[in-house]
Formats: C-alpha cells, structure tokens, sequence
C-alpha cells in the first residue's frame, strides 16, 4: 500500500512554533538581564525607596485599570445598559483582559477583549474586533502626543497646550472622518453591486464600510478619552518616578524611559509579559534624554568615571526589570483577587 503523503505544516503548528521561539527568546532576554544587572546596586537604590512610595506605586497601578474600565464602561454604556450591567462587569474584564495579555506570548492575550465581550455580554466578534482596535488606536494617539510633549524642547505651558489641543482635534475631526468613509464606501458598494463584474470591488468597499460602521458605532465620545489621557497620564508617572529613582536618573529621563517602554509593547513578537522587549524599549527611553553634550574638561573625568557609568547604564536595565516585575505582580493579583472575590453577572443571552 502507498503511503499517503506527509501533510504541509498547518496554520496551528506554525503558530505552535511561533510561540515556542517566542518563549524561548523570553527566557533568554530574560537570562541575560538577570546577569547583566547589577543586582547590589539595585538593591541598595530599591532600598532607598520608602515604602508609601511602593505602596502609592501599587496603589496607582491598580488606579490605572479602573480607569481603563470606565473607559470600557463608556465605550459599551449604550450595551451595558441593554443588559443591567455595570461598571464591576467592565473591570472584571479589563482585568482578564489585561492578565491574558502578560501571560500569553506575541500579545496573543489581545484576542480575549472579543472572547470576553462575546461570551459575557452577547457582542459579536467583529463589533468587538473593531472596538478594540479602536482601544489600541486611541492608546497610540494619547501615547505619540504625549511622547511629543514629553520630548519636545519646550517651555511646560507650551507643551500642555499642544498635547490638549491635539488630543481635542483628534477627538474631533476623527469621528467626522470615519462618518466621511463610512458614507462614501456604502455608496462606492452600491454603485459596484450594479456591475456584475466588479465582485472584488464590491467585497473591498463592504469591508471598508463595514470596519468604518462599527468605528461609527458609539466610541465613548469625550468620556472614553478622558479615561485613556488620565490612564496613561497616570501610568506613565508612575513608572518614570520609579525609573528615576531606581536607577538615579532626572525626571525627564525617567519619563523618556516609561514611554519607550510602552511604544516596545506594539512589537507583534513578543514573550510573555514582553521580558526583554520591555526592558529594551526603556534603556532606549532613557537615552533620548541623556544625550548632552559634554562641558569643557569633561573627557578626563568621564575617563576616571568610566566604571561607576557602566554601572549606571546597567543599572537601568535592572530599574527597568524590577518596574515590570511590579507591573506584573500587580495585573495578576487584582486579576486574581477580583475574581475570587467578586462574581459579577452576565448578560441573560451570554449565560451558558
């Protein structure tokens, strides 16, 4: 009897692979960072840290994810209220949400928003799809501006106008343009549904119009980018507090630091809790502020300095590993914790 020929590798197992590469990059980064940090010096700097200060840290962190569910709460207000649901249901999934997303490699936890939302309160998968690309493109338009206002060279006052007028222009002229699309592809599918021969055409301009009608739907409005500007506001001060202060940096740098290692999150291959893409984006950060130049007579004591700097660089690598470490003890005990505690409701229709 002939034997049947082996079968291509499926989409699963390419995705299998992916991940396990990932994984493994994971624990190498990871692998890396733990030898290559100081861990004497940094321990003496976490010291140094009171601790209301790791406390309040704690605490903000844990302030961050409510904030992110009223933002939920206020992007599906007009669902929620269908339903009788209400903000404990939004947290309970901006808090799975947000573990799965440490947990699982290449932000592959990003999939549980459309899960969650269609098993718990009846969404269907591409209203829930859209809304969370929508989530991510707000996030990236808070964190450019404010990155923006953060790097610029500007007196403060000047930069605090800038990102409140940018942030309110987008807020603005963005619905008016997904409105502007979403009318024009419906016409463009209607005029391509007369021509036989303009099948592709048809299917493109139905996508279009479909993707631009659910980014129609409602978004939160003024509410929803309240939420994600102090979220990140929040956010961001607090890791470049702890940055600077663990790995003796000024406050600018610190800043400059937590948003690098933000913008390394929207890397598509990542570890779990992104270990070492993390770490990297924020040494990155740091940089963008420390570049100065040097004062005259500087090269003989920068000479003389040379091991106390490589230390320092070193060090924030270090700062950086124990920030995340935080972060991520804080996601999954508040993940843990609420869920153990609290048993919120589900929407009749999603029940099992």
């Amino acid at each position: 009897m002939a034997r049947e020929p082996v079968p291509p590798l499926s989409a699963m197992n390419r995705t299998r692979w992916i991940a396990v590469a990932s994984v493994a990059a994971g624990v190498a980064l990871l692998a890396v960072l733990v030898a290559f940090t100081p861990w004497k010096l940094l321990a003496e700097r976490v010291a140094s840290v009171p601790w209301p200060g790791w406390v309040g840290a704690t605490l903000g962190m844990s302030a961050t994810y409510a904030l992110r569910a009223g933002r939920l709460r206020a992007e599906w207000l007009w669902k929620l209220r269908t339903l009788g649901l209400g903000y404990r249901e939004c947290l309970q999934v901006t808090l799975l949400h947000n573990a799965a997303i440490n947990v699982l490699p290449m932000r592959s936890g990003e999939a549980s928003y459309s899960f969650l939302l269609h098993r718990r309160w009846g969404v269907g998968l591409g209203d829930a799809t859209a809304s969370l690309l929508w989530l991510r493109l707000q996030d990236m338009m808070v964190l450019g501006v404010l990155g923006i206002a953060i790097l610029v060279p500007a007196p403060l006052p000047w930069r605090i106008g800038f990102a409140v007028a940018t942030i309110a222009a987008a807020a603005t002229v963005l619905p008016r343009l997904v409105l502007r699309v979403h009318v024009h592809a419906r016409r463009a599918r209607a005029r391509a549904h007369a021509d036989a021969s303009a099948r592709r055409t048809r299917r493109a301009w139905h996508l279009v119009a479909k993707v631009a009608g659910a980014f129609r739907a409602a978004r939160g409005g003024a509410a929803a980018w309240g939420f994600a500007i102090a979220n990140w506001v929040l956010k961001l001060g607090i890791v470049g507090v702890l940055l600077a202060s663990l790995a003796d940096l000024p406050l600018g740098a610190g800043f400059c630091g937590a948003l690098g290692g933000e913008l390394a999150g929207v890397i598509p291959l990542q570890a779990p809790a992104g270990v070492g893409t993390y770490e990297a984006g924020v040494a990155l950060g740091t940089r963008a502020r420390r570049a100065d130049a040097p004062a005259p007579g500087a090269d003989a004591r920068a000479a003389q300095a040379a091991p106390a700097n490589t230390d320092n660089h070193r060090l924030i690598f270090g700062a950086a590993l124990a920030v995340h470490a935080l972060m991520l003890v804080v996601a999954l005990a508040t993940a843990l914790a609420f869920s153990l505690i609290v048993r919120p409701q589900r929407a009749p229709e999603s029940k099992p």
